[in-house]
């Protein structure tokens, strides 16, 4: 009797148990995606033209995959990141092909600390050659090259005093308000002193030539 019990119950429970393991399927299947949407990852290899990456996460890695950038349209942004750079791996695809990663750089590491520390400070650091700091509080910006700082523009204007700590050298003429340097050099060129400077003779050539 009781067995006949036992087998009507399974007989009248086997849909039911039949819903639940798919239930169970698909709540693994969605736990597995869940897990693969997002991971912590370190560029570990760039590709020959310098815009994809590789990404270690655990003991898997990537192919080549494409990193966000800051802007890529009409304006667009370029940084390659740094090997061994960490990064944020969305995968934005939500299966388990890897070619459907997206890195999300600029995350700070032991590696690659954070620039600063200060709430009023934005600092970009580019290598070990050139930075700029803005510090929102003094209302400055400092930007640093070991070489050079190239300005390619028609022109370069200043609307309050420029204030140079070192030589100029100019490949062309400098005008101020009245007039140029070289009209300057005109006026100087045929201006005589007849008289010694430390030492130094000032009249020119053609007023000694004249006396």
């Amino acid at each position: 009797m009781r067995d006949a019990i036992e087998s009507l119950v399974r007989e009248q429970l086997r849909p039911y148990l039949a819903q639940l393991s798919q239930l169970s399927s698909e709540t693994e299947e969605v736990r597995r995606h869940m897990q693969s949407m997002i991971r912590l990852g370190r560029v570990c290899a760039i590709n020959n033209n310098n815009q994809m990456i590789k990404v270690e996460h655990g003991a898997l890695t990537t192919p080549f995959i494409k990193w966000f950038a800051h802007a890529a349209g009409k304006v667009s942004h370029y940084r390659c990141p740094s090997i061994g750079e960490q990064v944020l791996l969305l995968n934005f695809g939500a299966g388990y092909s890897a070619k459907q990663y997206i890195a999300l750089v600029g995350m700070a590491s032991t590696d690659f600390p954070l620039a600063g520390n200060s709430q009023m400070q934005v600092i970009t650091h580019f290598g070990d050659k050139c930075s700029q700091i803005w510090d929102m509080d003094k209302g400055t910006l400092i930007l640093k090259a070991t070489e050079k700082i190239t300005l390619e523009s028609k022109m370069v204007l200043a609307s309050q005093d420029l204030q140079v700590e070192s030589n100029i050298k100019a490949g062309a003429d400098i005008t101020d308000k009245k007039q140029s340097m070289a009209e300057d050099r005109k006026i100087y060129n045929s201006h005589t002193h007849p008289y010694k400077d430390d030492g130094v003779d000032t009249t020119t050539a053609a007023t000694k030539a004249s006396q």
